[in-house]
């Protein structure tokens, strides 16, 4: 089920997400400035994997909110990460915005769901950080429902900055959500 896209314009700057869903442990980062570094967040199944600032703040804020409406935080698997990075980096390479088939998509990079869910965001310079992508989301009902379900306990968060549709200093966000399908 895809959301309508919700906008947000600023000066000179832009905001837009898009959800979907398909059905059948935490991190902490250490800012220097007011920008947070990354660094390596553990794994589902344990194992590290190492992620970039903005994507380790979007994984912080995710597990942060999710703990403070007593839910259980998500954890990095990194099937998705794979998939939500290559997702982002093909949005702003090829100069789309959409989530084509998720599920599909998800089955590709080898994650094998019961149940999974995205959400995709860009915004421009400072509409395009974490904190007011995430902002964003919990604002928009279809969003916070994929941040929110308890149902969903793994995550990917991928993102990539470049130009997209002549917009500069563009971040391309996407998280992909699941819950893995019991081996058969």
């Amino acid at each position: 089920m895809a959301g309508r896209p919700a906008l947000a314009f600023g000066a000179a700057s832009v905001l837009v997400l898009i959800t979907f869903t398909c059905c059948g442990l935490s991190a902490h980062a250490k800012a220097s400035g007011s920008q947070p570094a990354g660094g390596y967040v553990t794994r589902c199944g344990g194992g590290k994997i190492f992620l970039k600032a903005s994507e380790m703040r979007t994984f912080v804020l995710h597990n942060r909110i999710r703990r403070r409406h007593h839910l259980r935080p998500f954890c990095l698997n990194p099937k998705l990460e794979r998939a939500a990075r290559a997702h982002s980096r093909a949005m702003i390479r090829r100069d789309f915005f959409a989530h084509g088939d998720v599920g599909r998509r998800l089955h590709r990079f080898g994650y094998r769901w019961s149940r999974c869910a995205e959400n995709i965001a860009w915004g421009q310079k400072s509409l395009g950080s974490p904190h007011n992508i995430m902002r964003s989301w919990m604002h928009s009902p279809p969003h916070r429902q994929n941040i929110l379900d308890s149902y969903l306990h793994e995550v990917g968060v991928g993102t990539s900055s470049g130009t997209y549709k002549n917009h500069h200093h563009v971040t391309m966000y996407t998280v992909d959500f699941g819950t893995r399908s019991p081996r058969r």
